[in-house]
Formats: structure tokens, C-alpha cells, sequence
């Protein structure tokens, strides 16, 4: 048995842990069940929750999911949903789902520009950790890309200002200024980004 912020835990192939500021998070993805602790430097662990991890459709899957935990903040579990994300190695910007998407809008009759706006806005969801709640309006949700393909086609000029004001902002994350339509890299990522489980 291993302990985490003085509390055992479990110890197997497919326990992620996370911690942001004060909370900490556990998640054994084989049974989708998480819990919640607030810990304090020198000050005895307390579980704030317990609940389950909702994962995102696939491809994503795993790598990224909500947490589904009654009595803990909607922001606190936002914050550790970001550090329980991970990545596949595999993907890149010019391999991954995103190619899919801009080929399937192409396909469809949408403009390169917005196509590639497509892929941008997919791959930096992704990429960069953009918040749970923009999953649907990323291609991330039940229905994938296709409802924002559509979108695309129905109000060109709307779907183009969406997505350059999400890539601009990271997801409302930032100013405006801040932003540029034509990076793709992306903030430098951890050790834990890619690593198992």
C-alpha cells in the first residue's frame, strides 16, 4: 500500500493522481471511481468526496474525462480534471483525429480556412488542456465534429469568428492579444502528460 498525502491508497497499473494547490485527486481507471482530498502542509488529510470518472468519447477516451463528485466545487474539479489529463504519444498536429475532421469538412463543402480552423481548435483542445466545458463546442462531445461541420456550412463567418476567438483565448482562458491564429506548438508539457496510465 502507498500513501498519498498521508492517506493509503491504492497501488496498481491504473491509479492516476493528481494535485492542484491544496486539493489532490485519485482515480482508478479500471473502476472509474475517484476521490477527492483537501490537504494542508502539516495538517492531517481530509476526504472532501468520492465520485466517478465520466470519460470523453473516444478517440479520447481516458486521456481525458470529468469528474463526476457531489460536494465538491464544479472549478475545483475542473482544475483536477486538467492534471488527471494525459496524451498519446502518437498524436501530433499532423497525426491525429484533427486530420479526420478537416478532411470530413472538406469533404463536406466547408472553406480550407474554416476546415483548418476545424483541425486547429480540435488538436488545441486537446493539446493544451482547454477546460471540459468547451468539449461539445471542440468536437470533443457524444456527437464528435460533425454538429460543428455543420455549423460551418450553415454560417460560414460564425463558425470562422468561434473558433479564431477560442484559439485567440485558449478557450477564454487569456486576452486576445495574447493569442495567435498561426501557433499550434503549444505550452511545453510534463513528464505526467504522457505518462501511465
Amino acid at each position: 500500500m502507498e500513501f498519498m498525502l498521508g492517506i493509503p491508497t491504492r497501488v496498481e497499473s491504473r491509479i492516476r493522481r493528481a494535485r492542484v494547490e491544496v486539493f489532490g485527486a485519485e482515480l482508478d481507471l479500471r473502476t472509474r471511481a475517484v476521490t477527492v482530498y483537501w490537504h494542508r502542509h502539516g495538517k492531517t488529510p481530509l476526504v472532501l468526496g468520492e465520485g466517478t470518472w465520466l470519460p470523453l468519447p473516444e478517440p479520447m477516451g481516458d486521456l481525458r474525462g470529468r469528474l463526476i463528485v457531489e460536494g465538491v466545487e464544479r472549478r475545483t474539479c475542473a482544475a483536477l480534471e486538467s492534471q488527471l489529463a494525459r496524451g498519446n504519444q502518437a498524436w501530433s498536429y499532423d497525426a491525429g483525429p484533427w486530420i479526420g475532421a478537416e478532411s470530413a469538412a472538406r469533404a463536406a463543402g466547408v472553406d480550407a480556412y474554416n476546415a483548418v480552423m476545424l483541425r486547429k481548435v480540435l488538436w488545441l483542445f486537446y493539446r493544451n488542456r482547454w477546460p471540459l466545458q468547451f468539449a461539445d463546442g471542440c468536437g470533443w462531445g457524444s456527437d464528435g465534429y460533425a454538429p460543428l461541420i455543420a455549423a460551418a456550412l450553415a454560417d460560414p463567418a460564425r463558425a470562422r469568428a468561434r473558433w479564431e476567438l477560442l484559439i485567440l483565448t485558449g478557450a477564454l482562458q487569456w486576452p486576445t492579444n495574447q493569442g495567435d491564429l498561426d501557433r499550434v506548438a503549444g505550452e511545453p508539457h510534463g513528464e505526467d502528460f504522457y505518462a501511465a496510465p
